[in-house]
């Protein structure tokens, strides 16, 4: 499975971590920025094989494409990448 955590960063641009997860265990972790446009952000997400999107708010437009491509997402959340990652992987996660 393959999770993305969006928020800002100390540059201010938008940017997410990628983690790569196998059987509650972070196998790979990568910080991306994301792409500019709603199309381009959809591919980037499916070209990574994101499965969910753990964001703090996005357009209903964006939630719209994310869905139609088959990419779960949690909205709400804000927080430090890792943090957030281990609070959805042991069940805490508060949106």
């Amino acid at each position: 499975m393959t999770i993305a955590v969006s928020g800002e960063f100390g540059d201010e641009l938008v940017r997410f971590v990628c983690y790569r997860i196998e059987d509650g265990r972070t196998l790979e972790r990568e910080s991306i920025r994301a792409a500019d446009g709603l199309e381009a952000l959809k591919r980037q997400l499916a070209n990574l094989k994101v499965d969910l999107l753990i964001a703090g708010r996005i357009s209903g437009s964006l939630e719209r494409e994310l869905f139609d491509a088959g990419i779960n997402l949690i909205t709400g959340v804000t927080g430090e990448s890792d943090r957030v990652l281990r609070s959805y992987l042991n069940g805490t996660l508060k949106f």
